[in-house]
């Protein structure tokens, strides 16, 4: 026998996998059709009085069903038990009723009116030169429970940015000059995962043509002589380091802030942070392509495919303790990479390079940080390969 409960169970488990597609596909009739498995007559005589309750209890629900809903009654006549009239099917015919059945009438309203809203919303603004993205009705399906699932002051938020960005594609501006109550950068960050694809859909883009607060580049400036206006400890846009007139005699290049901030002076050096992929950025200052430069980074995945980013645009990259030698002398430091890391053998490497990234996977899925190289061992090292850098005049 099933009961009210186990069906609301069944019919909430349907409803939330078939919410989004009933919203913007609509959905065959009856959305639900459920036997309820009444008691046979040896039930009946067995427990007469849980028979009785459950009959009860199927009444008190039908009671509750809306206009699309119903219980389908028959009556059972046996030799033993007489004539019982019990429900054998719950039938919900639209998503409406399975929506009140489990309690979710609102849910289900908003998430109708609103996907409606929405389809008329990209449908009317819709690029149709461009090559879609993803089709309008993919894209509000995919997104349709995370619609529902807004208060209504953010969803307004979401058409509102919506609209306004369809009706000026490519504005060129910070997301906070956008004219929308409540709409911001933290706002529209924290909604991208709706925004930018229903945009994308309409404007065949994945672009919104916002402006992204650029990029900041740290340097130290390990030799006071070389710091300009004694600024030794300074972070601005690649551009506008790329503007500045300095001439090092090397370059250091390292991942984590604190060693940055760490190193002791070394005349004619300067030391830039390269967080994490921010080292793609690093070909954009022009003067790092005259100097002697050397790459410190973590030996895991993610340092070697940074090292082969950097030195893909500054080929006369050297690199210090990214090798199978300080891996091995630091086993005990390491811990286990990222599951997901690829292991891909990225471009622009050395061989000594190469034989180190295998060495991450040989010796169990290790990644080594930085910052947990013993200090005098690393100044050694680092040391060491400022000295066999080669001049420029060499390359």
């Amino acid at each position: 026998m099933i009961t009210p409960a186990e069906a609301r169970e069944r019919v909430a488990r349907l409803y939330e996998r078939k919410m989004p597609e009933w919203t913007v596909l609509g959905a065959a009739e009856p959305v639900v059709d459920i036997p309820l498995h009444p008691p046979t007559q040896e039930k009946v005589l067995a427990d007469p009085g849980s028979v009785a309750d459950w009959i009860k209890d199927w009444r008190v629900a039908e009671r509750g069903l809306g206009d699309g809903g119903r219980l389908v009654w028959e009556s059972r006549q046996w030799a033993n038990a007489g004539t019982q009239r019990m429900p054998t099917r719950l039938v919900l015919t639209e998503p409406y009723d399975a929506a009140a059945f489990v309690s979710r009438k609102g849910h289900w309203q908003a998430a109708e009116s609103r996907a409606a809203e929405l389809r008329i919303l990209l449908n009317s603004h819709q690029d149709t030169d461009a090559a879609p993205v993803e089709q309008i009705t993919d894209a509000l399906r995919r997104r349709a429970k995370k619609i529902a699932d807004l208060d209504q002051a953010n969803y307004v938020r979401v058409r509102d940015a919506l609209e306004w960005l369809l009706k000026n594609p490519q504005p060129g501006i910070y997301p906070r000059q956008m004219p929308i109550r409540g709409v911001d950068s933290k706002w529209l960050e924290k909604h991208s995962t709706l925004v930018d694809p229903l945009y994308a859909a309409a404007a065949g883009t994945s672009s919104l043509g916002l402006l992204e607060p650029p990029g900041l580049i740290r340097l130290r400036f390990l030799d006071p002589e070389l710091a300009p206006g004694n600024l030794r400890d300074l972070a601005a846009p690649a551009a506008e380091l790329s503007r500045m007139s300095v001439v090092p005699g090397s370059v250091v290049v390292v991942e984590n802030l604190q060693t940055l901030l760490a190193l002791p002076e070394i005349p004619g050096a300067v030391a830039v942070h390269s967080a994490g992929y921010a080292g793609r950025r690093l070909g954009d200052i022009a003067w790092l392509g005259d100097a002697p430069l050397l790459y410190w980074g973590d030996l895991d995945v993610d340092g070697y495919r940074i090292l082969s980013a950097v030195r893909g645009q500054l080929p006369h990259t050297h690199s210090v303790m990214m090798d199978r030698t300080t891996l091995a002398a630091h086993r005990d430091l390491a811990g286990p990479d990222r599951k997901d890391a690829p292991r891909t053998l990225p471009d622009h490497l050395t061989g000594t390079e190469r034989d180190g990234f295998a060495a991450l996977e040989q010796l169990g899925g290790l990644r080594l940080e930085q910052e947990r190289i013993p200090w005098e061992y690393a100044l050694e090292q680092l040391h060491r390969g400022l000295s066999r850098l080669p001049k420029p005049d060499m390359w």
